[in-house]
């Protein structure tokens, strides 16, 4: 088995619990307000039991499916490549995550069958694409113990 996570959102969140919008269109716009005095991480945080988890499975390979840039960052790029052996951008290949292909062009550059990719994401389109690709799928749903424990019981099997 094989992970695939998703990361706005699952692995890396705004700190304004309220804030409802785009990672990557929050991250734009305090770039160009507040240019060198911006620090991304006054602004967002990593999901810390999620990356904990990934992190300790050493004997699975996990790796990140993302939509756009904020995970470049460098701030954030170096805590990425420590836990994730591979890091892909939909726009950057471009990809839609919500179309079944960018899964199954995903598990190629895998070398991965679908059916043994694991893939956590908190929005549903993406996720029904996935399964539609043939993948497992655990719907991020802020409740990070249970996705934690799905992803857990995914793994046995």
């Amino acid at each position: 088995m094989s992970i695939l996570s998703d990361f706005s959102r699952t692995v890396f969140h705004p700190k304004n619990a309220d804030y409802t919008g785009g990672l990557n269109s929050l991250h734009k716009k305090l770039v160009a307000e507040l240019g060198d005095q911006y620090r991304v991480l006054d602004h967002f945080e990593f999901n810390t039991e999620l990356m904990d988890l990934y992190r300790a499975l050493t004997d699975v390979s996990v790796n990140l499916f993302t939509t756009d840039i904020i995970q470049n960052h460098p701030h954030i790029r170096p805590e990425l490549e420590a836990v994730f052996e591979n890091i892909f951008a939909a726009n950057d290949l471009g990809l839609s995550k919500k179309d079944p292909a960018a899964y199954v062009f995903v598990a190629q550059k895998l070398n991965i069958h679908p059916s043994n990719i694991i893939y956590v994401d908190d929005q549903h389109a993406n996720n029904e694409a996935a399964h539609a690709a043939g993948m497992n799928i655990v719907h991020f749903d802020k409740d990070t113990p249970a996705v934690i424990e799905k992803i857990k019981h995914l793994l046995l099997k």
